[in-house]
């Protein structure tokens, strides 16, 4: 009985031993996923966000690819003296379109979004956009000269041909968020310039997220001090010779760890330089940021970085 007795209380003693150690390492995992997950760490005080879906329940947003090229030529020569130079033109569109966001396709603020800033009006279809941007030629003329569409990109002496091209893909997307880029470039013969937009969304409210909504406004100048001083301290030892930014940029785009704040060319660098982005952790940025964003950043997770889309891969 005394030999029974004593067995029982070490077997309890072994089973609180192993429970105190399966506490512990389980506190550690978790502490060590929020770390590693989570830009903030979550605060028990943290505002739960209203959303169209369970919190943690989330589906795989679909895409439809579709590109589309188009050619022009000038129907004479550029001059008399120059018969076998002619304008020349190429226009093309590709895009990876969304059909539905977390297993939703009421997605027509989104898409309408996309298509202000790709193509400067909407019609309530990208492929529409995408046809008018094709339909007729940029050439580097202010004068009106008559052209002809070819089937292919035409052989000429191009030194006054033009190039024209739109892109729009995702770039990153989590639980909460899906960021689509808009790449516009142009090439006129002598000058390269890109200019590159972002439409910020959120997956579970289906509400294409403002700065409004991200930053508190009367905050703004002291992001905009945060971002000049970084800018200091990365011309310390570097060759960009950064100008101090007057105001935040019109754009800007989200990463899992931070936002990067988009200068576009000739802003805050010579022109040559290209686009300038200046990237600001979310640990820095959150005294800054409003309620509603603070919240989608601490229970964000999920994270998917998508590669940007090519001509004719």
């Amino acid at each position: 009985m005394l030999k029974t007795k004593r067995a029982f209380f070490i077997l309890i003693a072994i089973l609180v031993i192993l429970d105190i150690a399966a506490a512990f390492w389980y506190v550690a995992g978790r502490l060590n996923n929020d770390d590693n997950d989570n830009p903030f760490s979550v605060e028990a005080d943290s505002l739960a966000v209203p959303d169209s879906t369970i919190v943690g329940e989330t589906a795989p947003d679909k895409f439809e690819i579709t590109e589309k090229s188009a050619y022009f030529v000038s129907v004479n020569p550029v001059s008399a003296s120059k018969p076998g130079t002619y304008w020349t033109s190429t226009k093309r569109y590709k895009g990876r379109i969304p059909v539905s966001v977390n297993g939703s396709n009421a997605i027509d603020e989104l898409l309408k979004e996309i298509e202000h800033r790709a193509f400067g009006f909407g019609t309530g279809s990208v492929n529409t956009c995408a046809t008018a941007f094709l339909k007729s030629p940029k050439f580097n003329t202010n004068s009106p000269v008559d052209f002809k569409s070819v089937a292919k990109e035409p052989h000429v002496n191009e030194v006054y041909g033009n190039v024209s091209t739109i892109k729009i893909y995702p770039t990153f997307t989590s639980d909460y968020l899906l960021v689509m880029a808009i790449d516009k470039q142009d090439y006129d013969g002598y000058t390269r310039t890109q200019r590159m937009s972002f439409v910020i969304y959120n997956r579970k409210k289906h509400q294409v997220l403002e700065k409004d909504n991200i930053f508190n406004k009367s905050l703004e100048p002291k992001i905009l001090a945060l971002i000049n001083s970084h800018i200091d301290e990365l011309n310390l030892g570097g060759t960009l010779n950064l100008r101090h930014a007057a105001s935040l940029p019109p754009e800007i785009t989200l990463g899992r760890k931070g936002i990067l704040f988009v200068f576009d060319s000739g802003s805050i660098a010579d022109i040559d330089k290209g686009i300038i982005d200046v990237f600001l952790p979310y640990s820095r940025l959150k005294p800054y940021l409003t309620t509603e964003f603070n919240a989608i950043v601490n229970a964000n997770n999920g994270f998917w970085d998508y590669d940007p889309i090519k001509f004719d891969d």
